[in-house]
């Protein structure tokens, strides 16, 4: 297992799905200058989504097969769908940008925090189960998904007081820059100009 050096930090994003969690998080990382590691999946990609962009979209032979190696530090399956997470893509992605975060659910986000410890600070976005529902129906997911999704809804956000830090992403302006001041002031201290 790759040991985290002095100042090398994982940030991982996490909330129901539909908060915004990766359009915030892609925001953030972008204006800090960190990293993301993507996860590896077996679901098709939505039509919004980029394989090597949004995840590494992966057949179930392909996912068994690294699993048996042994390369993912967490597996978890979710509605019959499998994601993991490399460790060399972790440990590359630390060892080239010190930071790096990535886009989990909260058994991915409870997993690192198991393994590393005080250094994965778990950042909790949501929205209220409306809006949460109108942003899913406007990305065009279907009915049987979003209510897939919206039967999670309530375990989702039963984790938000386990995370370090909770944004509510109403105003997404709003939401990335407390967001990324937040980090910047308690974790990576890259003097961002604050324009209070």
């Amino acid at each position: 297992m790759y040991e985290l050096k002095d100042k090398e930090l994982i940030f991982v994003f996490t909330g129901p799905n539909g908060a915004g969690r990766r359009t915030v998080a892609q925001m953030s990382g972008s204006t800090l200058g960190m990293k993301q590691v993507l996860s590896y999946t077996t679901r098709p990609p939505r039509s919004s989504e980029v394989d090597g962009q949004d995840y590494h979209f992966v057949s179930r032979e392909q996912f068994a097969a690294a699993e048996a190696n042994n390369e993912f530090i967490e597996v978890v399956e979710i509605d019959g769908n499998r994601y993991g997470i490399k460790e060399k893509d972790v440990a590359q992605m630390l060892q080239k940008h010190g930071a790096i975060y990535l886009i989990l659910n909260r058994y991915g986000a409870e997993m690192l925090k198991k393994i590393y410890g005080d250094r994965v600070i778990r950042i909790f976005i949501y929205a209220d189960r409306d809006t949460v529902m109108r942003r899913e129906q406007e990305r065009g997911d279907s009915p049987e998904l979003i209510n897939r999704y919206m039967s999670h809804y309530d375990e989702e956000m039963a984790y938000k007081d386990s995370c370090e830090h909770a944004f509510e992403n109403l105003d997404l302006a709003h939401t990335v820059f407390d967001l990324t001041k937040t980090l910047d002031d308690n974790y990576l201290h890259r003097n961002l100009l604050d324009l209070d």
